[in-house]
């Protein structure tokens, strides 16, 4: 029993982190079925491009589109389409964000050129909204031969790459970078059957999970048949999962998007549907602290307070009944113990073993007071009768009394002798009724 208080505290504890946690974080939700130029306007707009990206055809085109007025080549190009709100990822008591996204992509070879892909696209974490110059190519937009491989670009992305470099799997991958465009883990998607630049018309889904508790990315992907609104369900096994800590690797307040990028081969980079939540740190400045008093004192203490109240009930309530156990416990053994020749108590593995671990084959009958099995114990029992009264059976202890006291002075041949009993009293009244009977 020194156990449990010793478990109550850890309870406590946990709950009281969750709670704080709860309190300390705000989600960000925003669900794009489709897109328009209106989200990219100065006015009021929610996304920013950068370089030749842009809306068209219902979709976000990370890199020129063939009908994208004023481009002269689609060779060598970058673009970037960033979520304008940035997000506070952790903070410094190592409280990290999580978010999750679902996006569905379409990598098209471009027909005017030789209908080799390249580059890729990626999702990507990044400390500004601006996209690097010379970042096409095998940079895929999220760096350039200057910033690659440095910490202080604080860039986290999942590139969907169609191009191999010398330290590539392979050229239709998905990987996942961290400062650089050399994948901390890559997979091939080939044994898939997942072709990211196919020349027939294919989409594929992609979901990335952070858990910012456990410090985990997962990422996911299948194919898809058409641009529907449908969200088909996502994959079980990631493509991709790696242990990752937001604090080591991007800057404290970051943003949201794609990237994407040509070389000497073409490709276009559309993104048709986007879903992402993010569940970030709540901000500490001047405006957080323009809050009311009372909300402060709600999120801070009130939470906390109810979930300790909340948990005192539930284990006073536990205490309690424990002790109503106990008591009807001896009670029930003290009035065992004034039956005339007293039944011997069996263990339960005694009559697990006696009758195969209450096999079928071994049942003898059932009836509304439970169920009677043939049981063989050892040393000089034998053969006896065993029944396992059902719960629903005994209405309370002085049933069980009355049922044991009838049986216990019974004398027929034709009546089998009481020889011995079962019982375990848990919080739950009776959970186990042995009785254990043997011919005369």
């Amino acid at each position: 029993m020194a156990a449990v208080p010793q478990a109550i505290l850890k309870t406590i504890m946990i709950f009281l982190c969750l709670a704080s946690a709860v309190a300390k974080f705000e989600t960000f939700t925003r669900r794009y079925l489709t897109f328009n130029l209106s989200m990219i306007d100065q006015a009021n707009r929610e996304l920013r491009p950068e370089n030749y990206a842009t809306i068209h055809n219902d979709a976000l085109q990370i890199t020129p589109d063939t009908s994208n007025p004023g481009v002269f080549s689609l060779q060598n190009q970058s673009g970037r389409m960033m979520l304008l709100q940035s997000f506070k990822l952790w903070d410094d008591d190592n409280s990290v964000a999580s978010f999750s996204t679902y996006f569905l992509v379409n990598m098209f070879p471009s027909p005017t050129m030789n209908s080799t892909p390249g580059e890729g696209l990626a999702f990507l974490i990044s400390p500004t909204l601006g996209i690097p110059n010379n970042s096409y190519g095998q940079y895929l937009g999220l760096t350039n031969s200057d910033t690659d491989n440095q910490t202080t670009n604080g860039i986290v992305a999942v590139e969907l790459d169609t191009v191999k470099q010398s330290f590539d799997p392979d050229n239709n991958h998905i990987g996942l970078n961290i400062h650089s465009i050399d994948s901390v883990v890559s997979k091939s998607l080939t044994p898939l059957n997942i072709i990211l630049a196919s020349p027939q018309p294919v989409f594929h889904n992609v979901w990335i999970e952070y858990n910012g508790l456990e410090k985990f990315i997962r990422v996911y992907i299948a194919n898809h048949t058409d641009r529907g609104p449908v969200i088909p369900p996502r994959p079980e096994t990631p493509i991709l999962e790696y242990q990752l800590n937001l604090q080591e690797t991007v800057q404290k307040y970051s943003y949201f998007g794609f990237a994407a990028s040509t070389g000497t081969s073409v490709e276009l980079n559309c993104v048709l549907r986007w879903d992402i939540t993010v569940q970030h740190i709540m901000e500490s400045d001047s405006n957080s602290n323009s809050k009311s008093p009372l909300m402060k004192l709600l999120l801070s203490v009130g939470i906390p307070l109810v979930v300790v109240l909340g948990l005192g009930a539930y284990f006073g309530y536990y205490w309690y009944k424990r002790r109503l156990v106990d008591r009807s416990n001896s009670h029930i053994l003290n009035r065992l113990r004034t039956l005339p020749g007293m039944p011997k108590e069996f263990r339960f593995k005694e009559l697990k073993k006696a009758t195969n671990n209450f096999d079928e084959k071994r049942k003898l009958g059932q009836g509304g007071y439970g169920v009677v099995y043939h049981g063989l114990l050892s040393e000089d029992n034998g053969e006896v009768a065993v029944k396992w009264f059902s719960r629903e059976s005994l209405e309370g202890e002085y049933d069980f009394l009355a049922e044991l006291t009838i049986i216990n002075r019974l004398r027929h041949k034709h009546l089998v002798r009481l020889l011995g009993e079962f019982l375990s009293v848990a919080m739950s009244l009776f959970s186990r009724t042995i009785l254990i009977c043997k011919h005369q």
